[in-house]
């Protein structure tokens, strides 16, 4: 076939599509929009929460309460529309703290220095053999329950794999070849790893991220689940759906539809993630 046939059989236009791939994450904007919008927008469309006053628990959906009441009685929807904020705040704090720690740490492994690269790595391989939730039991074993220590402890169990993420990058082949180049040419740390480096750890980092969110959304989910984190009147959709498990059959809602928001986030985010990987490897 000729370079004009091939040309011919190939689809163009702003409604082509590449292969079996959609051009526009359509999908993927939807599952995620939706969660991070009632998080965000909750809060300022619950309205009061003076009806909540005086209702019987685990009612289904009925008048007053369009998605039911939760066992304590009180309205599902305001619940939900005020459960999402910690949901983000939570996983983007642990986030941030793993970012935070792991990008130094594995730009200092990465560095010239041979034996601070091993006491680097194998200490952080100490970090990495235990498992994220028996650390978090073992945490709130010792009393220390509160948010802001979940959130910490579920951020440092990212540092690892951050950091090797980064100091992989940053020992790549090219990348090392430029780095050499630049100290050759007198160029100092902050030239170096502020603008080259920066400039190419971007892309995996930021890929990294989104598939990091779901892991951490997932185990201070599970977390809080078990009673492990936040108290259990609150709204957050974790306890939610641990708090009014036992109603399942006689208010499906007040599990049910915390439940979904959350594996929209989760499920969303990833596959975002994946629609932007692969349009970038398509280009």
């Amino acid at each position: 076939m000729s370079s004009a046939e091939e040309a011919g059989a190939r689809p163009e236009g702003p409604g082509a599509v590449r292969g079996d791939r959609p051009r526009r994450p359509w999908i993927a904007l939807v599952l995620l929009g939706v969660p991070v919008l009632v998080a965000l927008l909750g809060p300022w469309l619950a309205g009061d929460p003076a009806s909540e006053q005086g209702a019987l628990p685990s009612r289904p959906p009925g008048a007053g309460h369009p998605l039911g009441t939760d066992v304590l009685g009180r309205d599902v929807l305001w619940l939900v529309l005020h459960g999402g904020a910690s949901v983000l705040g939570s996983a983007l704090g642990a986030l941030l703290i793993g970012m935070a720690a792991g990008v130094p740490l594995g730009l200092l492994a990465a560095g010239p220095r041979r034996g601070l690269d091993e006491t680097v790595m194998r200490g952080l391989d100490l970090l990495l053999a235990f498992p994220g939730l028996l650390v978090l039991m073992t945490l709130a074993a010792t009393g220390h329950r509160d948010g802001y220590w979940l959130v910490t402890v579920a951020g440092v169990l990212q540092v690892p794999a951050v950091a090797r993420l980064v100091r992989g990058a940053a020992l790549a082949p090219g990348t090392r070849s430029v780095v050499e180049a630049l100290r050759m040419q007198g160029r100092g740390w902050a030239y170096i790893h502020l603008r080259h480096l920066a400039r190419q750890l971007a892309a995996p980092l930021a890929t990294d991220a989104g598939g990091r969110f779901s892991v951490v959304l997932y185990l201070l989910a599970s977390a809080n689940f078990l009673g492990l984190g936040l108290p259990v009147s609150s709204p957050d959709w974790a306890v939610l759906i641990e708090r009014n498990s036992d109603a399942l059959f006689t208010q499906p809602a007040a599990v049910l539809v915390p439940a979904g928001l959350l594996t929209a986030l989760c499920v969303g985010g990833n596959l975002l993630v994946d629609r932007v990987v692969a349009r970038r490897r398509g280009r």
